[in-house]
C-alpha cells in the first residue's frame, strides 16, 4: 500500500458490497483492505496502518457490535463508521455509537453521503 494514500479496512460479509465501497474510495485515491469476517479485520488492523474502519453492523459470524468493542479497546482513536442494511435496528445504532463509533450510514446511501460520513469522521 501507498504510505501517502489514505487507508480503509471494509468489514461486511457481502462481496457486492465490498467491491462497492472499493470502488467509490478507490477512485478516491485510498488505500483498501476488505475483510468479509472480523479474525480477519482484526488482524488487518494490527499490521497495517488504517485510518478508518467501515463495519456491518451485523455480520453472520459475529456481531458488528463485538467487533467494534475488539477495536475501539485496541485502538480507542481509529474512527469507525457502522454500515447498517436499510432496516436498521435503533436499539444497536445507538449502542455503537455509545461504543464509540464515529457515525453510521446505511448500505442504500447516497455515495456523496457515505463520502462526506468518512470526512467528517476522519476530520474529528
Amino acid at each position: 500500500m501507498n504510505d501517502k494514500n489514505p487507508v480503509m479496512l471494509i468489514v461486511d460479509d457481502e462481496a457486492e458490497v465490498l467491491k462497492t465501497f472499493r470502488e467509490v474510495f478507490e477512485l478516491r485515491g485510498w488505500d483498501i483492505f476488505t475483510a468479509p469476517m472480523g479474525n480477519i479485520a482484526l488482524s488487518i488492523i494490527e499490521q497495517e496502518k488504517v485510518d478508518i474502519v467501515l463495519l456491518d453492523i451485523r455480520l453472520p459470524s459475529e456481531s458488528g457490535i463485538d467487533l467494534l468493542k475488539e477495536i475501539k479497546s485496541k485502538n480507542p482513536a481509529l474512527p469507525v463508521i457502522m454500515v447498517t442494511a436499510l432496516g436498521y435496528d435503533d436499539d444497536l445504532v445507538n449502542e455503537a455509537l455509545r461504543l464509540g463509533a464515529s457515525g453510521y450510514v446505511s448500505k442504500g446511501v447516497p455515495i456523496r453521503e457515505l463520502i462526506g460520513a468518512v470526512r467528517n469522521a476522519i476530520a474529528k
